[in-house]
Formats: structure tokens, sequence, C-alpha cells
């Protein structure tokens, strides 16, 4: 989960290919990954809850909240995501998008500033 995080931020479609379930690959394009970065920030990810998915599992899930700014707004995405365990590897199959997260105010600031949120994006 977090290396697939790490593969937005750094704009690699190649790996965030390599990572999706076969059947899954076979329906997303390089194109389409290129076009969703165009524009977008991503500024931290929050893992908030992960099921299953240890040595032995063949299948787990992983809620988080990553947060970004796109074309200068800030925006979240709320997701829980499925994974499954082939050939020795983890594989994203699928997410539910859930709605945004509420950050309290002493928190830090998912802009990544480093001040607290009540600092910073609630001023």
């Amino acid at each position: 989960m977090r290396s697939r995080y790490s593969a937005f931020c750094l704009r690699n479609p190649d790996y965030l290919l390599a990572t999706l379930q076969k059947d899954i690959r076979a329906k997303e394009t390089r194109k389409a990954l290129l076009k969703s970065f165009a524009g977008t920030q991503w500024r931290q990810l929050k893992v908030i809850r992960c099921q299953r998915g240890l040595l032995g599992d063949k299948a787990g899930e992983v809620e988080f909240a990553a947060f970004f700014t796109q074309d200068d707004e800030g925006g979240q995405l709320h997701e829980r995501s499925r994974f499954v365990f082939e050939d020795e590897r983890w594989f994203y199959v699928d997410g539910d998008i859930l709605p945004p997260i509420s950050l309290s105010r002493n928190e830090p600031c998912w802009c990544g500033s480093g001040r607290k949120l009540k600092k910073c994006h609630l001023a």
C-alpha cells in the first residue's frame, strides 16, 4: 500500500501497473495513469486500519486517507483497498471510496507544512 502511494508521488506508472492484480492490469493503461498525474501533488498518507495481510495471508485490506493538492486545491482520497498475495507479491485488486475523514485541529496539517492543522489550513 505504501509503495503504491510512493509510486503515485513519484509518478511511476510502470510500478503502479506492475502491482495491479493481473485481471485488473488488463483494464488499466499507462496513458490513463499519466493523465491522472497532471496537476496532482500527493501530500500525506494516513493509514487508518489494516485487516489481514500478514505473513501467511492470501488477502488483505487497508483503509487509508491520502491528502493531495490538485491545481492548488486541497483534496482527500479515503479508500478501503483490497489486495491479494500471489506469486510471493501483494497486488492491488480494487477499493471502495469512503467519505472524507476529519482531522483534529492539533494534528499535523495534511499539506506537509509542519504546522498544526489549526495554525495552517483552519486559520
